[in-house]
Order: structure tokens, then C-alpha cells, then sequence
């Protein structure tokens, strides 16, 4: 009776023209799924309703049978709904191909294929588990690939190159949807391929077709669309697939460049995953790299945000980190017994606090507890007994004894962790405060009741006070909430009704980080009222500022930067409000990085101002007393923007800040993070360099200080992987070098590149070590190159004394082994840009003997020959052009090493991965026929170049994309005119 009403109610009110996708949200979000059903089973009889919604309501009844499934608490229900939606979905996918809401169902399909396979992998698993849940993975794999495909279809019928975004929004709009929608469907396509060779007990042997197809879609995704998040976060994965494969040094390498991603929200769960992927190669090494794993993970666990705790990438991170702490606990050769002991209650401390977190962690969670002999009942811990009070007064009392106590029992708790006592008197001390603490609950809730009106007022607020901090350090937060803001609201201008409502004030930022998004939508409204209110009531009380903290925190959190900033401008000059000016000047210089991967460089420019406006206001507040890491940290983030906006003087003054400054402070920073150092002196060698071009003080000084900065760097680079990071730094700073070329003004070039060849020179004659050689040759080959002017072939002048010491480095480092590959293929390629073509042929032989599938070094060996005949005289110039064509220098099997443009377009031709390569080799095929034609003077070879793009252009009418494609056409009409034809090109 009760759903018959609202049913024939529902129909009323669609008839009246409201709409029906709002009262079918409402079924669902009651739990009134059958119900919803119905509904929909109906809709088409009710007038009024929108057409839209009726030609999706298959999709809605599989949206209605998830959400079921979700909600359902038995597995044989669970499972039915879910096989119930996967049909449904499977039916609307295959009936309404066009449907405006096709690609969405597609999407929906795709997951919940993903979630069903992740079912079967799930608990005790067999072989008929197994089966299924890889061919379910398969299901999806297939279902992402099919929306890759309509996807890339579109965006081709839209040449969405070509779209002007001021003359067409709308169009632009829908290109950007399409582009992130295909970019999302090749990610979700490698992970479904990832997780289905997971299903195999040996992924790396009976899985391996199914990590290469996955890897491809990772490094497609990760290399050519860094700028964008979801390429930038396809290191993690790509790093995940390279360990299954057993490629440890890939892995290494694609899990470093994720933790060098900028700092975006978006990317910290990919960045937990890459730390993650460190602490297991790092485990699984023989012995286990226990020191390298702890340091990778304790430095990023620490560090979790509010928000990231609960997430279940967040327990794995606690879980593999305390494996490592496990593994230290068992050392007994290299570690002491005290630190073993440590070493146990980190790792349980690490454990307990995943134990509280559900998830699919759980077992694995209670199997390591129970191996340090914590059992799975001590789970839970039975509210200690009290005896009742006489009356309020007695309460009170005993209430006050109990505060008192657990504020001993914590300072003796944080001194015997401070003094690594053992594990078990630690534990009795935390025993004896949730003791204490939940006494004083019962007593007060108790004591409380039985107020009268001749209670005194005074300790009746005291008493709410201790309820509210007890019940929050107890994690009663909603309780602790309720309390302390009605303490607020009635004890107005007192001391307890303020430090109620700061109390209520944490309790609702535990809220908002636990609940889901509309729950914590009600907190964030809770929060902002009491907040409001403490800043009217007690508008110049310190305690009241922490109010307006948490107030700015929150509009920082949601991009509000504008709220933020008057919010920081109406508080008193003081501490607090300047470390919120920088809070907000770090978060505006966030905003600006992904403004920049957003290709917005005006609106990046702008926040860029305004953080370091900020950063600026808020470090020039600073006074007398110890300056804070996050001080030091927002000094060195203004000193990277003054880097970034050309001025080199001003970061280094900000650098060597007698108060704040980073360089100046370094000894007085506690334990600065490896990363943090890598950044400091990556920031000081930019402004170091910067200040060579624009400033009259000595270049030797200069010079001096530069290689102290790189000698911090080198010793901040410990073990395998702190050198492969080290490496990974310098061609980051020789990288942001070569972007500062391109666009510096020639005068300004000229001192920029006299001074950094000095750099480089006075590196390398000061070390070693052939990593920093190796980055030295590298950076003086791409600056020798960057100096050539456009077209250039063969360096003179200023980019020719480059190329030299660039030469002269690699040849220092000539290792004939595999080892040396990259040095000498390096070397082949300087060589080339000097015009020493056979010198450069040598080299890339000798490396190409030892890895023919290298693809740079079979295309600069091909543009080698290309050049060099450019050269020759006639008669040999054609032979050289053949050999850049079909390549030369046989090896014992008579077939050519060096392979020519010819073969290279052939290899790449059916690899989606190599495409662009595929096309900038035919580009060449047709170049070297026509050159090899018009130095030969024969008429049927250049007739063969045309040829050679007319047949192209057929097979692919893109060409390889809008500029491949002018160059192809700017090519045939040259070649078309030579031949004595009409110039049409392509058209």
C-alpha cells in the first residue's frame, strides 16, 4: 500500500512537468531499487516526461541494478544484480550504437566488467576463479578498446587541430571531451590487459602477451601525453607492468618519473602507487633492501593527507612499508636489538592503523599482525565500568582527576616513544589512556544528567569542555562535535564555550575527511557556520584564529583562492596569518603548474604573480624565533618562480635569506626530505647559472658555487636508485636549459651558453663520476644543437665548439660493452651534428651491431647517410643516398647493420606505438629518392619519389597529422616542379 501510494503519487507530479530523473534518483538514493524498477517500467505511459530519459531507460535500470549491488550485504544478491546490469548494459551497447548516451553506457560497462572481474579475484582462489575473472578482464579490455575506436573516429571527422576555441567554444568543448574520453579508454584498456595477466599465478610467464599489449598503451600514454594527468599518472602503471615483467631497471626508472611529477592533487594516489613499487623491488631484492624501502616509504607515509588516509592505495602503502619494517625486525647481522624492537612497533603501529580501514587489505592486514602476535581480538576494547557519582559535583571531580591523568599518561607515552622503550610497556601505557579516557566519558555523560538549577554554571561549561576533548581524542568525532558546539553557542564569551567550539571545529575536519561526498558536504556547511560564529563572537581571541585556519585550509582545498585571500586579509597581522599567506601563495603556485600541463600559459603567468605576491607578504612577516620547514619550503618555492620569471638575483637573495632563506638555513632544517634537498640545489644551480648572463660579480665565484651545488646533489644521491635519480635531475635541469634557449633573445643566448660550457666544462674536469659525465656531454650536445639555426646540417661557430667538448666528453666514457650504448650512440649523433659522417657511421655501427632494434640509432645512422650525401659529388652522392634508403655496412650474415629509411617505415608500418616514426621515415624515403634521382639525373627515380607519396597519401590521408602533413605536401610540389609537372602537392 505504502509504494502503490507514492508510485501513483510519482505519476501525478510527472505528469505536472517535473522531472522524472529526479524522483527516480530519489528511489535509489531511499533504497527503493524494485520500486525504481516499476517506475521506470512505466515511464513511457506518463505524459510529460523527457525523451531523452525514455530512450534511456535500459541504462538507467542497469545504473538502478549496480547501485543494488553495491548496497546489497548478501554475495548471492550482490552477484545477481550485477549480472543483471552487465546484461542490460550488453543489450542498450549493442541496440543504441548512436545513442547520445552511448559512450557513457560503454564506459559503465567497461567498470563494471572491471568490478566483476576483481569479484572472481576475491578470496580463496582456484583455477575455474581464475579462468573467469580473465576472461571477464578480457570483456573489458575489449569494451575500452571499442570506445578508443569511436572515440578516435570522432576526433578524426573533427579535425579538432583546426578548431579555433574563440570561434567555436562549443565545438572546442566537445573536441577536449572526446580527447580526455579516449585518453581515459586507452588507460582503463592497459589496466583491464594489466589485470587480467594478474590472474595467472606467474604473470610474467603465462601473462606476458597480455603485460606487453598493457605496457604499450602505458608508454604510449605516458611519453606523448605527459602534459595531461592521465598521462602523466600512466608512469605508475607503466612501473607496475615493467616489475611484473621482471625489468627492474624500467620499473626504477617509470616509478622516479611519476614521483617527479608536479604536485597535484589528481596525482598523489599514481605517486602512492610508485612509492608503493619501490618497496617491493626494493623487498624484493636477496637480501631485502629493507633500508632503501624504508626510506622511500616513511618519507611519503608520513606526509599522507587528511583526505588520503582512508584510501585503500593508502593501507597497501602502510602494508608494504611495514614489510620492510618486518624485515628489519629479522636482521639480526646488521641491526642492533633496540632497533629491531622499533623496527616490530613501527611496523604494528603501521598495521593497526590499516586494521581500521575496510577493505580487501584486511586478511593480509590480520595475517602480519597475527606474526607479531597481535590477535584479532584485540580489535576491540570493552568500555571500561564506573561507579556511578553521588551527583554533578562529585563527577566533576572525579572527571577533572581523569583529564589530569590522561595528559600524564600521554607526555609519558610520547618520552618512552621518544626513548624506543619496548613494545609491551609502551602498549600498557596506551591501554591505561583509552582506559582513563573512556572513564571520564561515562562519569561525565553521567554527571551532566543530574544538573540542576543550582549547578554552577562555571562547571557545568568545564565539564562539556572535558566531554568534548575527550570524546574527540576517543574518535567520537560527530559526538565530540554536537557537544562542543552547543558548549559555543551557550557559554557565549567565555573561555570553554571558545575552546568548545575550536573542539567542534577539529571534530568536523574528521567528518568531512571520512565521510562520503554528500556527507561531507553537510559537515563542510556544519563547520563554516561554527567557524563563523567564533570569529564574530571572539573576534580578537587567538584561539579564534585557528577558526579562521581551518577556514582558509577549506577554501584552499576547493580552489577557492579569492575566498581564501580575504579571509587571510580581515585577520590581525600576526604568526598565523602569514603562514596562511604562504599556504596560499604555495597553493596558487600549484595551480599555476596545472595551468601550464593545461597548455594555459596566461592564466599559469597570472596565479605565478599572485603566489609569489603572497609567498612574498607572508616571509616578510616573519620575525624573531626558529623559522619552520614550511618556511623554508615556501622560500624555495618563491626563489623557483623568480627563476621561472627571469630574475636569477632575486632567487638567490630569497635563497640565501638570512631568516628564511633555504641555502642560508640549510643546517637548521630538521631532516629535510631527499626530495626536498634535489629541488633546493636543482633551484640554486637555475639561479646560478641565470646570474652568469645578467650579473658584473666574478664568474670563478660563481663557478664555485655551482659545483658546491652539484656536490650537494651527488651526496644526497645515495645507492642505485638515489644515483638514477641524480641523473634523472640533471636532465631535468639540462632540459629546462634548453627551453630557456629557445626562447631567450640572441644576446642573451650567446652569454647564456658562453657561461653554462663553462659550467659544464668546470663539472667535469672536478669528477668522476659517469653519470654527472655523461649529463655534462649530453647537455653540451643539446646546446651545441639548440645554437644551430633552422636547417643548419653542420654546426659552426659557437654550436661547433659545443659539439667538440660535448665529443671529447663521450669519448672519455667509450665503453665497447652494452653498458656504454647510450655514450656511443650519443657520441655517433655529435659526430653527425659536426658533419664528421664517417666517424659518426663507426659509432653507430658498433652500437647497432649489439642492438639492431635500437630505433634512434637506426634513424640517425639513415639521416647520417641522408647528410653525408649531401656532401658528395655527384657520382657518390647517389651511392649515398641508396644506402640512406636501403642502408649499408653488411655484417657476417651479408645483411645490412645499418637498415635505411626503407626498412625502418617497413618494421614501424603496423605498430600503432611507432607511428609517428612510420611517417617521418617515408617522409625521408621520398627526400632520398628525389635527392638520389636529381643527383643521378634520372627521370624514373624522381618519377618513383612522387609515387612514393601520392601511394602514401592514399593508405593514410592524414599523413601522420596536420604538420607531417604540410611537410609531405611542401615536399611533392618541390619534387612535382623539378620534374617539370604542375605543383599541386597533396590537393
Amino acid at each position: 500500500m505504502f509504494f502503490s501510494s507514492i508510485l501513483q503519487s510519482s505519476s501525478n507530479v510527472a505528469a505536472e512537468g517535473e522531472p522524472a530523473e529526479e524522483f527516480l534518483k530519489r528511489l535509489r538514493s531511499a533504497g527503493y531499487y524494485e520500486l525504481a524498477d516499476v517506475y521506470l517500467d512505466r515511464l513511457p505511459n506518463v505524459p510529460g516526461v523527457d525523451p531523452k530519459l525514455l530512450s534511456a531507460i535500459p541504462l538507467e535500470k542497469a545504473q538502478t541494478s549496480i547501485d543494488a549491488a553495491i548496497a546489497s550485504r548478501s554475495t548471492s544478491q550482490r552477484d545477481q544484480a550485477f549480472e543483471k546490469a552487465e546484461s542490460e548494459l550488453q543489450a542498450y551497447v549493442n541496440a543504441n550504437s548512436s545513442h547520445e548516451r552511448a559512450s557513457e553506457a560503454r564506459s559503465m560497462l567497461g567498470k563494471l566488467q572491471m568490478v566483476r572481474a576483481a569479484q572472481y579475484m576475491s578470496g580463496e582462489l582456484d583455477s575455474d576463479k581464475r579462468t573467469k575473472a580473465r576472461e571477464t578482464y578480457a570483456k573489458a579490455a575489449k569494451t575500452f578498446n571499442d570506445i578508443q575506436a569511436d572515440l578516435k573516429s570522432k576526433l578524426e571527422g573533427m579535425q579538432g587541430a583546426k578548431i579555433d576555441p574563440a570561434k567555436d567554444p562549443d565545438k572546442a568543448a566537445l573536441r577536449d571531451q572526446y580527447r580526455f574520453e579516449y585518453l581515459l579508454a586507452r588507460q582503463n584498456t592497459g589496466e583491464a590487459q594489466m589485470m587480467g595477466a594478474k590472474t595467472f599465478e606467474n604473470p610474467a610467464q603465462d601473462g606476458k602477451s597480455l603485460l606487453e599489449k598493457a605496457l604499450v598503451e602505458m608508454v604510449e600514454l605516458s611519453e606523448k601525453y605527459e602534459k595531461y594527468i592521465i598521462g602523466a599518472s600512466a608512469y605508475h602503471k607503466r612501473g607496475d607492468i615493467e616489475r611484473l615483467l621482471g625489468r627492474k631497471e624500467k620499473a626504477i626508472e617509470s616509478y622516479t618519473r611519476m614521483l617527479e611529477q608536479q604536485d597535484a592533487d589528481p596525482l598523489r594516489e599514481p605517486k602512492i602507487g610508485a612509492t608503493i613499487g619501490l618497496i617491493k623491488l626494493a623487498l624484493a631484492e636477496d637480501p631485502p633492501n629493507y633500508k632503501d624501502a624504508i626510506q622511500q616509504g616513511e618519507e611519503f607515509e608520513k606526509t599522507l593527507r587528511p583526505n588520503e588516509k582512508r584510501l585503500p592505495i593508502s593501507q597497501e602503502l602502510r602494508i608494504e612499508l611495514a614489510k620492510a619494517f618486518i624485515a628489519k625486525s629479522k636482521d639480526e647481522k646488521d641491526t642492533k636489538p633496540n632497533e629491531r624492537t622499533r623496527a616490530t612497533s613501527d611496523a604494528r603501529q603501521l598495521l593497526l592503523s590499516a586494521r581500521k580501514v575496510e577493505g580487501p587489505h584486511a586478511d593480509e592486514t590480520q595475517t602480519l599482525l597475527a606474526e607479531l602476535g597481535v590477535a584479532s581480538s584485540d580489535e576491540t576494547v570493552e568500555l571500561p565500568t564506573a561507579d556511578d557519582p553521588a551527583n554533578f559535583d562529585e563527577a566533576f571531580s572525579s572527571a577533572n582527576q581523569l583529564v589530569q591523568t590522561t595528559q600524564l599518561l600521554s607526555e609519558q607515552l610520547q618520552k618512552l616513544q621518544a626513548d624506543q622503550a619496548p613494545a609491551d610497556q609502551i602498549k600498557e601505557v596506551e591501554d591505561s589512556l583509552v582506559n582513563a579516557r573512556q572513564t571520564g566519558v561515562i562519569i561525565l555523560r553521567r554527571g551532566l544528567s543530574m544538573i540542576d538549577a543550582e549547578s554552577d554554571t562555571m562547571q557545568v561549561n568545564e565539564a562539556r569542555k572535558f566531554l568534548t576533548y575527550l570524546l574527540q581524542q576517543e574518535s567520537h568525532f560527530r559526538d565530540s562535535f554536537v557537544a562542543g558546539r552547543f558548549l559555543a553557542q551557550n557559554a557565549p564569551g567565555t573561555d570553554a564555550g571558545l575552546v568548545g567550539g575550536v573542539l567542534a571545529l577539529g571534530s568536523a575536519q574528521k567528518l568531512i575527511t571520512q565521510s562520503g561526498d554528500r556527507e561531507a558536504e553537510y559537515w563542510l556547511k556544519e563547520l563554516q557556520s561554527v567557524g563563523d560564529y567564533l570569529v564574530r563572537i571572539w573576534p580578537d581571541d587567538p584561539k579564534a584564529a585557528a577558526a579562521q585556519d581551518i577556514m582558509v585550509r577549506l577554501a584552499l582545498s576547493n580552489d577557492d583562492f579569492d575566498g581564501s585571500r580575504k579571509l587571510i586579509d580581515e585577520m590581525a597581522d600576526g604568526p598565523q596569518k602569514f603562514m596562511l599567506a604562504r599556504l596560499l601563495g604555495q597553493s596558487l603556485w600549484n595551480d599555476s603548474i596545472r595551468l601550464i600541463s593545461e597548455e594555459k600559459p596566461d592564466e599559469s603567468q597570472a596565479q605565478m604573480n599572485a603566489a609569489a605576491k603572497e609567498l612574498r607578504k607572508g616571509l616578510d612577516g616573519i620575525s624573531g624565533g626558529l623559522v619552520s620547514m614550511e618556511a623554508f619550503q615556501a622560500a624555495l618555492t618563491l626563489a623557483k618562480i623568480q627563476v621561472r620569471t627571469d630574475a636569477p638575483d632575486a632567487a638567490v637573495q630569497t635563497l640565501d635569506h638570512p631568516k628564511f632563506g633555504p641555502i642560508a638555513n640549510r643546517s637548521k632544517m630538521d631532516k629535510p626530505s631527499t626530495s626536498m634537498i634535489s629541488d633546493l640545489y636543482r633551484t640554486e644551480l637555475q639561479a646560478v647559472v641565470g646570474l652568469m648572463t645578467t650579473s658584473d660579480e666574478g664568474t670563478d665565484k660563481l663557478l664555485d658555487r655551482a659545483a658546491g651545488a652539484i656536490d650537494e646533489l651527488r651526496s644526497n644521491a645515495q645507492g642505485a636508485d638515489g644515483e638514477k635519480r641524480l641523473v634523472s635531475t640533471f636532465v631535468s635541469l639540462a632540459n629546462d636549459i634548453r627551453q630557456q634557449l629557445d626562447t631567450a633573445p640572441p644576446a642573451k643566448k650567446t652569454k647564456l651558453v658562453d657561461a653554462f660550457q663553462v659550467f659544464l666544462t668546470r663539472i667535469a674536469d672536478s669528477t668522476d663520476d659517469k653519470a654527472t659525465l655523461q649529463w655534462v656531454g649530453q647537455t653540451l650536445m643539446e646546446l651545441g644543437e639548440a645554437t644551430m639555426a633552422p636547417g643548419q646540417k653542420k654546426a659552426d661557430g659557437q654550436a661547433a665548439a659545443l659539439l667538440t667538448s660535448a665529443a671529447d666528453t663521450f669519448t672519455s666514457l667509450k665503453d665497447p660493452s652494452e653498458a656504454g650504448l647510450t655514450n656511443r650512440f650519443l657520441l655517433g649523433k655529435t659526430q653527425r651534428l659536426r658533419g664528421e659522417y664517417s666517424a659518426a657511421l663507426n659509432e653507430l655501427e658498433s652500437v647497432l651491431k649489439q642492438k639492431s632494434m635500437m630505433l634512434d640509432a637506426q634513424k640517425e645512422a639513415a639521416l647520417t647517410y641522408e647528410q653525408w650525401a649531401g656532401e658528395l659529388q655527384p657520382k657518390l652522392a647517389g651511392r649515398a643516398y641508396k644506402s640512406a634508403l636501403s642502408g649499408g655496412r653488411p655484417g657476417p650474415d651479408k645483411k645490412n647493420t645499418i637498415w635505411g629509411w626503407g626498412r625502418i617505415s617497413q618494421l614501424t608500418q603496423r605498430n600503432e606505438q611507432f607511428r609517428d616514426i612510420f611517417f617521418e621515415s617515408r617522409y625521408h624515403v621520398a627526400l632520398c629518392r628525389y635527392l638520389q634521382g636529381k643527383s643521378t639525373n634520372s627521370d624514373a627515380i624522381v618519377e618513383q619519389a612522387i609515387r612514393d607519396i601520392t601511394g602514401l597519401v592514399v593508405l593514410y590521408p592524414e599523413m601522420g597529422g596536420p604538420e607531417q602533413k604540410q611537410k609531405f605536401d611542401a615536399l611533392l610540389k618541390q619534387i612535382q616542379q623539378a620534374a617539370g609537372q604542375p605543383a599541386t602537392g597533396l590537393k
